[in-house]
């Protein structure tokens, strides 16, 4: 199954690690350190219009990207299911 996380992407569920919302992981130095190194690699992909309020972190044939959407983690959630 696929999840629509805004604009024109989806992801595929068994891809997806894990759905955090930024108010609370933003802050953390786990957070930062993994954000710097998806950044790194260029595996951060913004589809957020606004501010950003999930973060969806994926993994595909052992490839890690970082999702930041504006769409919150709870309806995310729900979408998931």
């Amino acid at each position: 199954m696929y999840l629509h996380i805004g604009k024109e992407y989806v992801i595929n569920n068994n891809d997806i690690i894990g759905i955090f919302n930024l108010d609370y992981i933003k802050n953390t130095k786990e957070y930062k350190k993994m954000y710097e190194l998806l950044e790194s690699e260029k595996s951060i992909i913004n589809v957020s219009k606004s501010q950003e309020k999930t973060f969806i972190l994926t993994e595909s044939n052992g490839v890690k990207k970082g999702y930041l959407t504006n769409i919150g983690a709870s309806t995310i959630g729900k979408r998931k299911m």
